[in-house]
């Protein structure tokens, strides 16, 4: 009875020896990984109260801005805040209706003597944007955003006359959910322009334009409008070029300046001699004035050789119709 009371004894004895050793174990363990978080941390971590007693790191226990930081539940750090995204160097956003391409919110509305003078679409366009803010050690962050926008345009333009090829060009813009604005610069009237704004709280917003036509622009002239109508050896042994205008009937009574310059293109060997090379090159290069007309004739070369040619037809019209820009049109031709 008594070595049975004896062996109990040892025996608990033994337990609460391995129980306690195994707690301590424990202990150390959990000490061992709130290091490696402590070290994995970003920035300075507080520090901790373990079973072991306080935890501190190298140089004693640290300290924040306002004194020491404590321990989180059971002894671990506090959550970080996330991080913000920062992207690099995003552009200044002044006003949130300030689209990053201005171009992005245009539409080009084209009319001519075919189309109606009314038109209304609605304008759905994505403004681009970025959400900024500042954290507090002054570091601005961040992040592009989108929002789209609408509304409904109608453009009336008052009676004027088109020629059959005229074509105007009006440019609508959507600055804003509340802002449209028009750019006539592409029309072929001074325009006066008015609007006027419906603005709904439950039906669809919509911007009406009335543009009265007055004093029609100086016409720019088109490349299309003179063509080559023949091309050849003259009797007298002249090349000569004989041009068309399409636009004749319409700018009548003004004059044309018209001007023209090429080459021929021979067919170079390797191995000639280089004057030869140059001496088969021959330019062309002549202009004249010619009141407004049907066809215009202009001599090109006084001795002209076989081959191919390729020649630059540039004009310019004179007269209260026209401006004073210029066009050019090009011509490739075979000299048998």
């Amino acid at each position: 009875m008594k070595y049975s009371g004896l062996l109990a004894i040892a025996a608990a004895l033994s337990l609460s020896t391995g129980v306690y050793a195994a707690q301590s174990d424990f202990d150390k363990s959990v000490s061992g990984v709130l290091d490696v978080i402590s070290t994995l941390a970003p920035g300075p971590q507080p520090g901790h109260q373990g079973p072991g007693g306080p935890h501190q790191g190298p140089g004693g226990p640290q300290q924040g801005p306002g004194g020491d930081h404590h321990p989180g539940p059971g002894g671990y750090p506090p959550p970080q805040p996330p991080q913000p995204w920062n992207p690099p160097h995003p552009p200044p956003m002044p006003h949130p209706y300030s689209p990053v391409y201005p171009d992005m919110n245009c539409q080009t509305w084209e009319f001519t003597a075919q189309t109606p003078n009314t038109r209304t679409e609605k304008l759905i366009e994505e403004e681009q944007s970025f959400d900024c803010y500042t954290d507090h050690n002054g570091t601005q962050y961040c992040r592009p955003t989108g929002n789209y926008i609408s509304r409904k345009v109608t453009v009336n333009i008052g009676p004027r006359k088109l020629e059959a090829w005229e074509k105007e060009s009006l440019k609508v813009c959507l600055e804003s959910a509340r802002t449209v604005r028009l750019d006539t610069a592409g029309m072929l009237y001074e325009y006066s322009v008015t609007s006027k704004d419906h603005d709904s709280f439950f039906g669809t917003d919509s911007t009406e334009f009335s543009l009265t036509p007055g004093a029609k622009k100086p016409s720019n002239p088109d490349g299309k409008e003179l063509s080559m109508t023949s091309i050849g050896v003259a009797p007298s042994g002249e090349l000569m070029l004989t041009l068309s205008d399409a636009r004749a009937g319409y700018f009548n009574g003004e004059k044309i300046d018209i001007s023209v310059d090429g080459m021929r293109i021979p067919v170079i060997d390797p191995n000639a001699p280089i004057q030869d090379i140059l001496d088969s090159f021959l330019n062309i290069k002549t202009q004249a004035s010619f009141d407004v007309a049907p066809t215009y004739t202009l001599k090109l070369l006084d001795k002209p050789k076989p081959g191919k040619y390729t020649i630059t037809v540039k004009f310019t019209r004179r007269g209260p119709l026209s401006s004073s820009a210029s066009a050019s049109t090009m011509e490739i031709f075979d000299l048998p």
